[in-house]
C-alpha cells in the first residue's frame, strides 16, 4: 500500500513539473531592462518593461532580498514616442 501511495505522488509530481516546463515553452518573453540600486544595507532589484495587452503601459517591478517584503509594482499610461524599450532592446 505505501509503494502505491509513493508511486502515485511521484508520478502526480513529475506530471506538474512536466506540464509547467511544456507550458512554458510556447509563452512569449518580454524584453525588461534589469539593474540593481545600491542602497545602504539593502540593494534591491528593479525591472522595466512595457506590457503586451495594452502596449502604452510602462511597468517598474521592484524586489527587494529581504524574505518578509513583497514585491512593489507600479505601472503608468506614456506616450507612444517617450518610451518604446522593446524596439531599443532589440537592437
Amino acid at each position: 500500500m505505501k509503494k502505491i501511495i509513493f508511486i502515485a505522488i511521484f508520478i502526480n509530481f513529475s506530471f506538474a513539473f512536466n506540464w509547467n516546463t511544456i507550458v512554458g515553452i510556447f509563452k512569449k518573453t518580454v524584453n525588461t531592462l534589469s539593474y540593481t540600486i545600491e542602497a545602504s544595507g539593502v540593494n534591491p532589484r528593479v525591472y522595466e518593461f512595457d506590457t503586451q495587452g495594452y502596449p502604452r503601459m510602462h511597468c517598474v517591478v521592484i524586489f527587494r532580498d529581504n524574505t518578509n517584503t513583497s514585491p512593489a509594482m507600479q505601472c503608468v499610461e506614456t506616450r507612444p514616442e517617450y518610451i518604446k524599450m522593446n524596439e531599443k532592446l532589440e537592437k
